[in-house]
């Protein structure tokens, strides 16, 4: 099911508008230019409701900016750090076990 950012006390949006820098879209970020100790979190407009998604490996980076995808999105660069308080547990024992924290 993947990872995605849900703040407490906050919308998804102004987070990432707080906490991320935006990533360019063209040319399309590669797995291999991620800042250390970032990743990427993708924020998708579903339509009735936004998704914050961390793309926390490289299927999942292709997954959300593969161009087959047309719904509107929009990526930034979050420290990881920043990402645990506002993710699930999940999160925090896959940035552990893939030693990003």
């Amino acid at each position: 099911m993947g990872f995605y950012v849900n703040p407490p006390n906050e919308s998804k949006e102004s987070f990432l508008d707080r906490e991320g820098m935006v990533a360019p879209s063209n040319p399309r970020i590669t797995w291999d230019s991620i800042p250390k100790g970032y990743l990427p979190v993708v924020l998708v407009d579903n339509g009735p409701f936004t998704a914050a998604a961390i793309a926390y490996c490289e299927r999942e980076l292709d997954e959300f900016t593969g161009m087959d995808d047309y719904r509107p999105r929009q990526i930034f660069m979050v420290k990881i750090k920043k990402l645990i308080p506002v993710t699930d547990s999940d999160f925090k024992k896959y940035a552990e076990q893939k030693n990003l924290i």
